[in-house]
Order: structure tokens, then sequence, then C-alpha cells
């Protein structure tokens, strides 16, 4: 398994936006980070949402990006157990 690491767009965007509109209050929803995971059997992106729902309360989802390992997107509480979720998916 191959393990990938790069600034997220959405990141990126909000860095500009932030320089742009200094007097505006920004939230940032998503960590700096997205993790690209990748074997024979296909992609799968995991993020950390940061403040999603409720102050202080981070969670990690996953989705796939190349195919057909699972629907939708997973969330979980800690990157260890979405990285124990994303090993048993990819493995080969």
């Amino acid at each position: 398994m191959k393990v990938e690491m790069k600034e997220h767009i959405i990141y990126k965007e909000w860095k500009k936006a932030k320089e742009e509109y200094k007097k505006m209050k920004l939230p940032l929803i998503i960590d700096r980070w997205q993790y690209i995971y990748s074997s024979e059997k296909g992609k799968i992106s995991l993020i950390k949402c940061l403040n999603y729902f409720h102050k202080g309360h981070d969670f990690w989802e996953m989705y796939c990006l190349e195919g057909n390992l699972f629907e939708d997107t997973e969330r979980f509480s800690t990157k260890k157990d979405a990285e124990k979720t994303i090993k048993l998916l990819l493995k080969e």
C-alpha cells in the first residue's frame, strides 16, 4: 500500500480567500492535508474535518477515489481507526 500526503485544494482556496478578505472571519472546515492511500485494489482519500458539527468536535472522513471499495463516505473518530479500515479495504 502506498501513502501520499498533499495539501488539500479546499485548504489552498481558504488560504487565498483569507488573504483577500482579511477583515472577514473565514472558518476552516478541513485540515491542511489530504492523505491518498492506494494499492492494486484502488485509491482512498482521507481528510480531517475540523469543528464540523460542534465546536471542538473533529472527525476523519474517507471516500473512494478509484475502485469500487465502498459507497459514499465513511467517518471515524480517529485517524488510527480510519487507517485500520483503509488497510483492510486495500489489502492485496
